[in-house]
């Protein structure tokens, strides 16, 4: 660690892992700091332009720090290895639980106003991003042919389940479109008590449909196996940014969507390595458990 902490000049001292993501490390540098590996081949630099546009909210977002070379990406040999990484500065919180009632809206409401704030940026200003348009066959290098990977599912039942829903879903919408975070869920999120201190990780952030942040919050804070937290996301949202009825209306499918990306990039990364089978089983059993739960709501309401 001491050949990256150097680049911004401060000491090794006390580090800590913090966790393991899918893309990339953190760790604690003492109570001050938190030094973050990326392990994805592009360097952060979308994300750290979005990070030092935003300003004036209520809450924290991980700011990257400038090294004294001047840029917010540092990259070193640790290992034998080229390693390319970022600091920040450490916010106070804890991350809330799947399921609490009372945080959920006040994790609706978080995000609502980062939505708002991140509409407002110009992305004439940011760095190139490149815009998936929803087909599934491009969202990993590795799977062009969705056929692959539904064969490479255990299972007669899932396999035919699984194609079934690669068949019907539809990204393709008439639906407003702006920088959204694209991955909020209760592990990007810092509170002390009902207060939201940060929201982290905009590793994800970039164009998309707006309602899309909505629907990966509601599926991450509660839906059909806490409906109250689902429903206290949901107003804790809207109350603050109200979507429009064609937004809303279509949750449930930009949720199938997301899913099935999901899965489709795991695939790619289970090819690469990187992920086992059981892995890619329990995105696939995911996605299913997400469409039943879609389909009980359905019937409900």
């Amino acid at each position: 660690m001491e050949e990256l902490l150097g680049a911004w000049g401060v000491g090794v001292g006390d580090v800590r892992v913090v966790g393991e993501g899918t893309n990339n490390a953190s760790y604690f540098v003492g109570d001050e700091f938190v030094l973050r590996v990326h392990r994805n081949s592009a360097a952060p630099d979308y994300e750290h332009a979005v990070l030092r546009a935003l300003g004036g909210l209520s809450f924290a977002v991980p700011v990257p720090l400038v090294a004294e070379d001047g840029s917010t990406v540092v990259r070193r040999v640790v290992g034998g290895e080229m390693v390319t990484a970022s600091l920040s500065r450490r916010i106070p919180g804890e991350h809330p639980r799947r399921g609490d009632v009372v945080r959920a809206e006040f994790c609706g409401d978080a995000l609502a106003e980062l939505d708002e704030a991140l509409v407002e940026l110009d992305p004439a200003t940011l760095p190139p991003r490149h815009v998936w348009d929803g087909d599934l066959t491009k969202v990993h290098p590795r799977v062009a042919d969705l056929d692959e990977l539904v064969a490479s599912l255990e299972g007669a039942e899932r396999r035919e389940q699984v194609a079934r829903i690669f068949a019907v879903v539809q990204p393709a919408r008439d639906l407003p479109q702006s920088i959204i975070h694209a991955d909020f869920g209760p592990t990007n999120v810092l509170m002390e008590g009902t207060r939201v201190t940060a929201i982290l990780d905009f590793e994800a952030a970039g164009p998309g449909y707006r309602a899309m942040d909505l629907a990966a919050g509601l599926w991450s804070f509660g839906h059909h196996a806490w409906p109250g937290a689902t429903d206290a996301f949901r107003h804790g949202y809207l109350a603050r940014l109200p979507l429009t009825d064609a937004e809303q209306h279509a949750v449930p499918d930009l949720q199938l969507l997301r899913e099935a990306t999901s899965l489709t990039h795991w695939y790619g990364r289970h090819l690469e390595g990187l992920t086992t089978a059981a892995d890619i089983t329990a995105r696939a059993d995911r996605l299913l458990e997400l469409e039943r739960g879609l389909q009980n709501d359905a019937r409900e309401s």
